[in-house]
């Protein structure tokens, strides 16, 4: 990724709310959503694709193959020149508590150099906009629990190279991994 992708993350990490079990949890030994072999960070960062599972301190997180689409629903696109990016993922509590997690958590980049690609899911500015089969806004996932369903951004029809971000950040206010998806478009 670009240098500039690279501190749009650490940017935007200031927007991001904090979706932990508090301190820096030990490593859990949970099983990873998929039965796949989940990938941790390496140097603050882990990177991967559509479909894998990727461990941060508290859940797994697995996107999978993301689609570009006018509509989601009802729901249509703020400009002529947007489209919406829908990313189906599934989230599993590893913590041994239960988390408050949020759509801000994660958004989502783009190949682009201009310091504004990135964006936050739909609901983040309008939870009006929440529609079946999308994650909330906030929910609570309780100890060991999955849960599946889509998260919906608004970007540019002529964006590519997208890439869904997470970072962890602490009630400390310390700063963690980060993990970068790169989504396929189906």
């Amino acid at each position: 990724m670009k240098k500039q992708i690279w501190n749009r993350v650490i940017a935007a990490v200031l927007l991001m709310a904090m979706s932990g079990c508090g301190s820096r949890p030990k490593e859990e030994t949970s099983a990873p959503v998929a039965g796949n072999a989940a990938l941790t960070p390496q140097n603050g960062y882990a990177r991967g694709t559509s479909g894998d599972v990727m461990q941060t301190h508290w859940f797994t997180i697995v996107a999978e193959e993301a689609s570009l689409t006018d509509a989601y629903a009802d729901l249509t696109p703020a400009a002529e020149d947007k489209k919406l990016l829908v990313v189906p993922v599934t989230v599993a509590n590893t913590c041994d508590t239960d988390l408050s997690m949020y759509d801000v958590d994660f958004q989502v980049q783009w190949d682009d150099d201009s310091e504004n690609a990135f964006t936050m899911p739909l609901t983040v500015e309008d939870a009006t906009r929440f529609r079946d089969g999308m994650l909330e806004d906030s929910y609570v996932l309780a100890v060991n629990e999955t849960r599946s369903g889509d998260l919906v951004f608004e970007v540019p029809a002529v964006a590519s190279g997208f890439a869904m971000v997470y970072q962890e950040v602490f009630e400390t206010g310390e700063t963690g991994d980060i993990f970068i998806i790169t989504l396929n478009i189906k």
